[in-house]
């Protein structure tokens, strides 16, 4: 592998948003537990941001994939 393509930027981006996205799912995860039994409705809410955030990695995680293929990184 290249320079160019050892240290792909576009990559490195695309990494760093999924590793975002994951930490936030994370903390999201975290948050549902702590309100099993507790409030209704905020759980409802913070399910629905995990399962947007969970689509937003997947989503991420597609375009990662994409441009190694493409580009070969």
């Amino acid at each position: 592998m290249d320079f160019t393509t050892a240290y792909c930027q576009t990559r490195r981006h695309l990494e760093e948003q999924i590793w975002v996205f994951t930490s936030h799912h994370a903390a999201l995860t975290t948050r549902l537990h702590s309100l099993i039994g507790s409030d209704q409705d905020e759980f409802l809410a913070t399910l629905d941001r995990c399962r947007t955030t969970s689509l937003e990695v997947a989503d991420s995680r597609d375009l990662l994939r994409e441009h190694r293929r493409i580009h070969g990184c």
